[in-house]
């Protein structure tokens, strides 16, 4: 039994050294304390607070968000970009959700604010991405100042009904497909050229689809919007809370009115060609606040 005791002794440090081995394996000790020190500088001050950091991607038109306590009433996130551009994003218990801008640079710098304190800061850096140039020619409208007083007075509809930040509305976790099928046409951030002329950037996604095909809501929420704009034809707009919206565009037909609930995966209209169109498609956008986020990011995230 003594001899037994002395052995233990005298091999304590290869008992040791047998034992890293056996947590750590082999040679990989340094790649496992490489991990843990990015573990502690990435999430662990997020786990401070109590609090869920989700971001789906890092690329521009992004969108992320925190969670949120019931007794935080005043939640804010600002995004500030290298550029200098300041965003500021409104929200509500359960999450309050922001988005990286179109323009942000190569980094951001996310501040959540809650009952006026900082109670966390991000440092993003932004991925870079091209985006490619779309070409379209349509047939050119005069514009007088009738219509330019509806674009005018179109804009501001839409401005006000984006602002708007509604309590949770919708329950999924993900949104669904607008569609059946998906097929783009011209992706979120083209640089449109339209008859020759370079104009804005193409904030939403193009699918192709026949006219008539159905059109379905991706997130349950209240219609904000069910009528007809210049620009976007018949269009539909959805309030799912919390800051996001959705809109469907170049509609044939309108089956939802203002105010009504709706459920995700209801149809909402069909597919058209109406406003300033080539063909029979949908265009689809995706919004945090006034923000547009890119859609098919948006359909792999999380909410």
């Amino acid at each position: 039994m003594e001899r037994r005791n002395r052995n233990l002794k005298t091999t304590k440090p290869l008992q040791t050294a047998i034992l890293r081995i056996h947590l750590f394996g082999e040679g990989k000790i340094l790649q496992r304390i490489a991990v843990l020190f990015f573990f502690l500088i990435f999430f662990l001050p997020a786990l401070s607070f109590g609090r869920e950091f989700y971001l789906s991607y890092t690329y521009p038109g992004s969108l992320g968000y925190f969670s949120l306590k019931p007794s935080e009433k005043k939640a804010e996130v600002i995004v500030k970009t290298e550029k200098g551009k300041i965003l500021r994003f409104k929200g509500f218990y359960p999450k309050i959700f922001f988005a990286i801008p179109y323009d942000s640079g190569k980094f951001v710098d996310v501040y959540l604010k809650v009952n006026g304190k900082t109670l966390c800061r991000k440092r993003i850096i932004v991925a870079k991405k091209r985006f490619r140039i779309s070409r379209i020619w349509v047939k050119e409208r005069k514009i007088t100042k009738k219509i330019l007083e509806r674009i005018k007075r179109e804009r501001k509809i839409l401005t006000k009904i984006l602002s708007t930040v509604s309590p949770k509305i919708y329950r999924e976790t993900f949104m669904r497909k607008p569609l059946r099928k998906l097929v783009i046409t011209t992706p979120f951030g083209a640089k449109r050229i339209i008859n020759g002329k370079k104009r804005s950037i193409h904030w939403g996604t193009d699918f192709k689809a026949p006219k008539g095909e159905p059109v379905f809501a991706v997130l349950s929420g209240k219609v904000a919007y069910a009528g007809s704009m210049f620009f976007t034809g018949n269009t539909v707009i959805i309030d799912h809370g919390l800051g996001i919206h959705t809109l469907y565009a170049h509609l044939s037909k309108i089956n939802v009115k203002k105010g009504e609930f709706v459920k995700a995966g209801k149809v909402i209209g069909r597919v058209g060609s109406t406003g300033r169109s080539t063909g029979p498609h949908l265009h689809f956008g995706v919004y945090v606040g006034t923000e547009r986020v890119d859609p098919m990011i948006a359909l792999k995230s999380r909410f």
